[in-house]
């Protein structure tokens, strides 16, 4: 039977996670997949809402869960698939409780949560962490439910340079700033290129600066332009597992230097498709090790570029969560006729 996927998401966001994965179903042969945006939904649902705040005869909870009713009902998805981390409304979970019995509802989480993610328990079947950490956390909190699904990247804008243009070893950092990236960029020496929000306030070093967010667009161009980006997480938001820039600058043909997160061995080898660093220090003698050393600098590009495209796309991602409902489908029928 085909899929038919509703993605739950918000549009525009940091990550363009809405975005990514309906680009990706709508790849994908036998999906039918709609989006719903629960922000930024044009000028006549952001006037309701404002008119419903002053007012109060109604909320913008209730206009999010009328226009979703009428989105399920016309729709008709058999798998809805929430993305980002959303503690969902009363009237949004009722919604959800109405059309439980037609569909799957799955949950995927990229950040930090608190108990307020236990309120919606009683409509999804399965919620996916991007971290391990995440999933015992949610384990511990009782959502046993929980499975590691890890982020991915969008081929459509993250791919490998077209020709043979040469490109520059300077390491490139594209990330908002936060004191633990702080800590370890500035103790590289080596002149690098670090470029996103609040890098403004980092002074001191050799490096060239662009202190302002820049779009996916310019993201996608600048990882063809370079033969090593940098990774380091934001340990705001992450506890082990991978960012974005994880899939996506090795899909771009560059070669990733990351620092050695739990969960960077469930994604690659560590020896073989990507440079993983302990402390600042181990970083740049590698870095420039590396640097020197084009033959092994191009075997490490062309196997995490290999892994990416093989294994790291969104299309992968939700093959598993495809196949994960399919099987739970089939068992809740077994259980069923009994």
């Amino acid at each position: 039977m085909d899929q038919r996927l509703l993605v739950l998401g918000k549009r525009g966001g940091i990550l363009h996670w809405y975005e990514h994965l309906i680009s990706a179903a709508t790849a994908m042969h036998q999906v039918e997949v709609d989006g719903f945006a629960l922000n930024h939904n044009g000028f006549f649902e952001r006037t309701a809402k404002n008119i419903s705040s002053v007012t109060g005869k109604s909320s913008p909870a209730k206009i999010t869960a009328s226009n979703l009713k009428k989105k399920m009902h016309k729709f008709q998805p058999n798998i809805i698939l929430i993305a980002d981390l959303f503690y969902l409304s009363d009237p949004v979970l009722a919604v959800l409780i109405d059309i439980k019995a037609q569909c799957r509802i799955v949950h995927w989480i990229g950040d930090f949560f608190d108990e307020r993610l236990i309120n919606s328990n009683q409509v999804i079947d399965r919620y996916y962490f991007s971290d391990t950490g995440l999933v015992a956390s949610a384990i511990a909190m009782g959502l046993t439910n929980s499975e590691y699904l890890p982020l991915a990247f969008n081929p459509k804008l993250f791919y490998g340079s077209r020709g043979n243009r040469s490109k520059s070893n300077d390491l490139l950092f594209i990330g908002a700033w936060s004191q633990n990236r702080e800590e370890l960029i500035k103790n590289i020496e080596l002149p690098m290129h670090v470029i996103g929000k609040g890098w403004a306030k980092m002074t001191g070093t050799a490096h060239t600066i662009l202190s302002k967010n820049i779009s996916i667009s310019e993201v996608a161009k600048l990882y063809q332009q370079h033969n090593f980006v940098l990774n380091n997480i934001n340990a705001d938001n992450i506890s082990c597992g991978l960012n974005m820039r994880c899939f996506e600058a090795p899909a771009c043909g560059s070669l990733l230097i990351t620092d050695d997160v739990p969960d960077l061995k469930l994604c690659y080898d560590p020896s073989r498709e990507v440079v993983c660093y302990q402390d600042s220090q181990q970083l740049v003698e590698k870095y420039a090790e590396l640097r020197n050393d084009s033959q092994a600098r191009d075997a490490i590009q062309r196997a995490g570029t290999e892994k990416a495209n093989e294994h790291h796309a969104y299309v992968h991602r939700l093959d598993t969560i495809f196949t994960n409902a399919a099987a739970e489908n089939r068992q809740l029928k077994i259980e069923l006729l009994g």
